[in-house]
């Protein structure tokens, strides 16, 4: 029998959770499912916890490859996916007992091309709903303008919250980019809403995400990556919004700019202080001139959305390239 959903799982390391989330994920209601677990160079023994998952069930396929990151264990199960749909899970996650069957019911009851769902994040308990019109049938465009703050609101991350037609993904050679390693889900799903016909949002908490992992990008020491990282993915997300004619829409345009300041510019500088070998005004001089920021900045004029007075000066600061007075502020909170 051939699959309704093809479910991949990427791992590196995961050992001490692998075992639930296979075990969450063989319980489910729907049978009819191909599990590709995609083995990316672990040094635990997240392998052979793959190889006797393999053993024992069919539907469980195993693909063991070299340490390529997050987007290139995706894009592996992507190659060899053969069901009508198809899902990510984490290993560290866990999903509710209906997970593919909301999701496939609802992609098929409406003929959608993708279904977003809600999540809620573990362990406290917290109820993230999509802020898109919900329950009703869109274009991708309409579908995407459709949420006030998409971009604070990460209304565009985490690929597990949905289900995605796979013919879609493989016709229009929609991949993961393996050069961004922070938002990589935020460019796939964009690409994917923009050339997508039928979309829909649900109303519904499915899907249960870890935050309080040790190895989150916020816990750990300075990473060289990162900036680039970020940096190539604002150039793709702007050239996305200019291709399918999004950013002539103020609340889009408005809410982009907010998110690249009040987000993504203060993880670059906090990645930056980590590593006290930099020269903190030199490389502060380097940020404040990328166009994430000096776009951002320009779109925002003086309307930024802020929690208080202080913030609001720094924001000033940063518009106006005011390098040793911010270089001052953020060595006294290194």
């Amino acid at each position: 029998m051939s699959s309704l959903i093809s479910v991949v799982i990427p791992i590196y390391n995961v050992s001490k959770w692998l075992p639930g989330c296979l075990h969450n994920i063989l319980q489910q209601s729907i049978n009819e499912i191909e599990i590709i677990l995609v083995n990316d160079g672990s040094t635990d023994n997240s392998g052979e916890i793959c190889n006797s998952y393999g053993q024992l069930d069919e539907r469980v396929k195993v693909i063991h490859k070299q340490n390529g990151g997050l987007s290139s264990a995706r894009n592996a199960g992507i190659k060899v996916a053969t069901g009508k749909y198809i899902v990510f899970i984490d290993p560290d996650d866990k999903i509710r007992e209906d997970y593919f069957s909301v999701l496939y019911n609802a992609a098929e009851e409406n003929d959608c091309d993708a279904v977003v769902s809600g999540y809620m994040t573990v362990p406290n308990n917290q109820e993230k709903l999509p802020g898109f019109i919900k329950n009703t049938v869109m274009d991708g465009k309409t579908f995407v303008l459709s949420s006030p703050t998409i971009h604070t609101n990460n209304d565009l991350c985490f690929v597990w919250r949905n289900i995605y037609k796979l013919k879609n993904i493989k016709d229009n050679n929609i991949r993961f980019n393996e050069q961004v390693f922070i938002g990589e889900d935020v460019i796939f799903n964009l690409e994917f809403f923009l050339k997508s016909e039928r979309i829909i949002a649900l109303n519904k908490i499915i899907y249960h995400y870890t935050i309080n992992n040790p190895e989150s990008l916020m816990r750990v020491n300075y990473k060289p990556k990162l900036e680039n990282s970020l940096v190539l993915q604002y150039k793709i997300r702007k050239q996305l919004s200019q291709e399918f004619e999004l950013l002539p829409y103020r609340h889009y345009r408005k809410d982009l700019a907010n998110y690249y300041i009040n987000n993504i510019y203060r993880l670059i500088i906090s990645n930056l202080k980590k590593d006290n070998k930099l020269k903190l005004v030199t490389e502060i001089k380097r940020v404040v001139n990328y166009d994430l920021v000096s776009d951002s900045v320009r779109e925002i004029g003086f309307n930024y959305k802020c929690s208080n007075l202080k913030e609001y000066l720094y924001f000033l600061l940063v518009k106006y390239k005011v390098y040793p007075i911010i270089h001052l502020l953020e060595t006294k909170a290194r």
